[in-house]
């Protein structure tokens, strides 16, 4: 058996990594507009863990796929999570320019799980919809009742999502490939743990 064959582990090692590199170039490209990040964003779960199953997928067919069925509902769960966002910004302005005395650090308390909380389920939002076939209300949910139930994953998911832009900022200069290699290896990573966790979550429910 040569070394460029098919069978070879590190081979088959290599093809995964380039359909997670290729996967990102793809969300970005369909990202740019902005308003279709949500749509992008169940593409590029769709696909990823579609790789983490074993299931082989032509990357860029089974990304167009989920992007077309995804984009109506990508487009509201976006919206939800921009209202969100826009919201908790608001709230953390507010409490950082006004002075409530001792109610301060009870505020900022409150604020902050919030925050966490809402991260852990805007985590869970397009691989959900990536996943299952479910009303845009059953997604939210099932994104809290997950976010809230599998909280080790979410701080796992947290970091990863962190990572690379706190490396990128780091070493700018050498942002487009770390933002490439270390973003397909935790596109990698993210993905097994989806499977696991909404596994279990159907197992569970």
């Amino acid at each position: 058996m040569g070394f460029f064959s098919a069978e070879n582990k590190i081979v088959q090692l290599l093809d995964i990594f380039f359909d997670y590199m290729l996967l990102l170039f793809l969300s970005l490209l369909f990202s740019v507009p902005i308003i279709t990040i949500g749509p992008a964003s169940a593409a590029k779960y769709y696909t990823a863990m579609k790789i983490a199953r074993g299931e082989s997928p032509n990357v860029i067919r089974a990304f167009l796929k989920s992007f077309r069925e995804n984009f109506r509902q990508g487009l509201v769960l976006e919206g939800i999570a921009g209202i969100g966002i826009l919201i908790l910004g608001v709230d953390w302005y507010i409490i950082l320019h006004t002075n409530f005395g001792l109610a301060s650090y009870v505020l900022l308390s409150v604020i902050a799980v919030a925050t966490l909380i809402a991260l852990f389920i805007g985590t869970y939002f397009f691989a959900l919809l990536a996943r299952f076939h479910a009303g845009t209300f059953r997604i939210v949910k099932c994104a809290f009742l997950i976010g809230i139930g599998k909280f080790w994953a979410g701080i796992l998911l947290a970091v990863c999502n962190l990572i690379v832009p706190i490396l990128c900022l780091a070493w700018s200069l050498y942002a487009p490939f770390i933002w490439l290699i270390a973003g397909a290896l935790l596109l990698n990573a993210k993905s097994h743990l989806l499977v696991m966790v909404l596994r279990r979550f159907e197992n569970e429910g």
